[in-house]
């Protein structure tokens, strides 16, 4: 692949680094499994949430809300 379609890696944030210590620190993973396991108990909440808002956005209203719809 040509280098003018590769994209240039950004340096990470001080805040990412800080984030990553603290997974490592916390879950200690020693296998590829546990860095997986820790990843997706760090980064499935963030997806269900963003997703969550995709669908009210998309819906039109929150899932939650039980009040009178136009349709």
């Amino acid at each position: 692949m040509s280098t003018a379609l590769m994209k240039k890696r950004r340096n990470p944030s001080e805040k990412g680094q800080a984030i990553a210590k603290l997974i490592m620190e916390q879950y200690q993973p020693k296998t590829q499994e546990d860095m997986q396991i820790a990843l997706k108990d760090v980064f499935g909440p963030i997806f269900e949430a963003m997703l969550q808002g995709e669908i009210d956005n998309h819906l039109g209203y929150s899932s939650n809300d039980h009040s009178k719809k136009e349709t």
